[in-house]
């Protein structure tokens, strides 16, 4: 069995986290079936190991994912001639997440929503610096909202920011950023007076004697703006798009589950999954478009 699946994981021309989540989950169909042959088994034996499944308590997208492994796993020995029938063909798993009701931009559309911004006044500096954040680190509204300057470190010899989001009482989690965001975040900085690590890292207006933190609402307010000022504002496109897109952008550039789901603060990996799930759907609509 094990050699079945080793020559089965190779035969995939698909990302190495793919193979990497395809190899888990043919161990564990390997794991039930306790030294039998894979040969043999019908439908009804099948649906056995999805009960199994369904005991362990686990999440509608790892079940879906287990299922889809070990169909995929047929269909590649009736390839290679091995079985006649995919025995897995008609048992389905459970429904999947619903998908995310905000549309992602293109990598095309973030460069035209960057570029809206006029970043030759303070106010066009801050909101250019605070949409780097969120459409390359994913920070959510009220993580911009709170962060503060000193929450701005270096671990593990690459710059951070430390971050505090919804529900959460302490700032225990972190976002590494990427070389756009640390430039913009000097050019940034450069043009504020000193600060002191607990002051906002975005104010709420440029004359710091009138306000405090920026707002959730005036953080909308800002992105909407720049999206209509781009052209890119439409159905399903929303500031909650931005962090979309931070996932979508790391996904497309190569990044690991691991990687995706802690710049995303997932508590489990299937929430970070359907985000693969639709980079790849993604990218199976660029391929038709391309070639129709």
């Amino acid at each position: 069995m094990e050699e079945l699946i080793k020559e089965f994981i190779d035969s995939l021309a698909r990302r190495e986290t793919t193979k990497e989540t395809y190899l888990k989950a043919l161990r564990e169909f390997s794991k039930w079936l306790g030294g039998s042959s894979p040969l043999g088994l019908t439908s009804n034996d099948i649906q056995k190991y999805k009960d199994e499944l369904i005991s362990k308590n686990l999440s509608p997208t790892s079940l879906s994912t287990y299922l889809t492994a070990v169909r995929r796993f047929y269909d590649y020995l009736i390839l290679k001639g091995f079985v006649s029938e995919n025995p897995a063909k008609k048992i389905k798993g459970s429904k999947r997440p619903q998908r995310h009701l905000r549309a992602a931009l293109t990598p095309e559309e973030v460069e035209k929503l960057l570029g809206s911004i006029d970043t030759s006044s303070p106010v066009g500096l801050r909101d250019w610096t605070m949409i780097n954040f969120m459409v390359r680190c994913g920070l959510s509204e009220i993580e911009i909202v709170r962060a503060n300057v000193g929450d701005i470190k270096i671990k593990g010899g690459k710059q951070v920011i430390f971050v505090q989001g919804k529900s959460k009482d302490k700032k225990d989690e972190y976002v590494i950023l990427p070389p756009q965001v640390q430039e913009a975040l000097k050019r940034y900085m450069e043009g504020r007076e000193k600060a002191e690590e607990d002051e906002p890292l975005f104010w709420g207006v440029g004359n710091r004697a009138k306000g405090g933190r920026i707002t959730t609402r005036a953080i909308r307010e800002r992105v909407n703006h720049y999206l209509k000022l781009a052209g890119i504002k439409r159905e399903g496109i929303t500031p909650y798009s931005l962090r979309h897109t931070a996932a979508i952008l790391a996904i497309e550039s190569g990044a690991a589950i691991s990687e995706v789901k802690q710049m995303l603060r997932h508590k489990t990996v299937d929430s970070t999954l359907v985000y693969f799930e639709e980079a790849e759907e993604l990218k199976r609509s660029k391929s038709y478009n391309k070639n129709t």
